[in-house]
């Protein structure tokens, strides 16, 4: 029987303190999907022209993930209408093309509707500020699907602020209509933070994340029977700020796993894990390792490095799972809007001794024309 043990978190974070060899998952603002976007004048439009290029290769030896190779680009075209100062309209399309495929891998509409500072929240309608842009931890949310996955559709309501922010989105993923020979699916998650210390020097973060994945449907033909899974955790952050250049993260959580279907997704009810994490920031340079303690544990929107079953060992349950992971990233801007991301990383697997490694390059482009007038009749 496995236990959970709060104490063990604190243990970990106090060894990750004393030994400073240990780091974790990274800081993600280079993926943000409104990273270059802003508020423009009432009754202007601008264009814009997003790319993000991507060489990222897992070979991952242990015996849950199988691993992957991803190599190609996403373009986004599309257009920024401005109503107002707090009402904003985006339009365009995105394409995703796969190096070695003759096809273009997915075309699909980005459409954005944002209306900011409704009674201290902002409210966004469409194509969400998603992915890893929720901030969510890796077990939760699986890193790939900024590849994959990258425009979630919904509707999403945030409360930037000081002490209290938070992010609440429902991404309707899979439609049906009647007859359809599969069930619908959407995702619905929240991340909270309380900062009781937020200044200059220090920031001490209460975090509360939580993510459910529900698969059903009254008008399908689909056999499979619906299922509802949730993925929550609550943790402790702390950041040092020494200076404008360097940074020290330190953090613990406690993730859980409960699987409320029927006939169970995965042949078990519930699950839990343990997050380490420290990461130091020195200007371009992010240093970062991860402990990772876990029983039966599950994501279905996390990265499958972390459970207990996987494409790589399903049916199989590897009930219980240790993992050390050392990373480094690099970061450059090379011209106006034009930045390159370097990426390595290893995750040391206790049982079995194995390792699995990540390389990544990224290489994001943005475009903005100049702001015109629009004439309403």
């Amino acid at each position: 029987m496995y236990y959970f043990n709060p104490g063990r978190i604190l243990a970990v974070a106090l060894c990750m303190i004393v030994f400073t060899n240990i780091y974790s998952q990274y800081e993600n603002s280079f993926f943000d999907n409104d990273k270059y976007e802003e508020t423009i004048d009432s009754s202007h439009i601008q264009f814009h022209f997003d790319n993000m290029s991507y060489f990222r290769n897992a070979e991952y030896l242990s015996r849950v993930d199988k691993g992957s190779t991803y190599i190609g680009f996403q373009a986004m075209p599309y257009v920024q209408y401005s109503f107002n100062d707090k009402a904003q309209i985006y339009g365009g399309i995105n394409l995703r093309y796969d190096f070695g495929n003759p096809e273009i891998r997915s075309i699909e509409p980005y459409f954005k509707f944002t209306y900011n500072d409704v009674l201290k929240h902002n409210i966004v309608f469409g194509s969400l500020n998603g992915t890893l842009q929720h901030g969510m931890i890796e077990p939760l949310y699986d890193y790939e699907k900024v590849i994959t996955d990258r425009f979630e559709q919904g509707l999403q309501i945030t409360k930037p602020g000081k002490v209290l922010s938070y992010d609440m989105w429902i991404d309707w993923h899979d439609m049906i209509y009647y007859d359809d020979p599969k069930n619908e699916r959407f995702v619905a998650g929240y991340n909270v933070y309380l900062n009781p210390i937020n200044n200059e020097k220090n920031k001490l973060s209460l975090n509360a994340q939580g993510i459910t994945v529900h698969s059903a449907g009254e008008i399908d033909v689909n056999s499979s029977p619906n299922s509802v899974e949730y993925n929550f955790t609550y943790g402790l952050e702390y950041t040092h700020f020494f200076n404008e250049h360097t940074n020290l993260y330190l953090a613990g959580h406690a993730a859980f796993y409960e699987d409320r279907s029927n006939s169970k997704v995965h042949g078990i009810a519930d699950g839990v894990g343990q997050l380490g994490v420290l990461r130091v920031t020195h200007k371009d340079y992010q240093f970062v390792l991860n402990y990772w303690d876990s029983h039966q544990y599950q994501g279905p929107w996390g990265e499958q490095l972390y459970h207990s079953t996987g494409i790589k060992s399903f049916p199989i349950m590897y009930d219980y799972r240790k993992i050390i992971g050392a990373r480094v990233g690099y970061e450059v801007t090379i011209g106006n809007n034009l930045v390159f991301l370097n990426r390595l990383g290893f995750n040391y697997n206790v049982h079995p001794n194995k390792l699995d490694i990540t390389m990544e390059n990224y290489l994001r482009w943005h475009f903005r024309g100049k702001k015109k007038k629009v004439t309403m009749y």
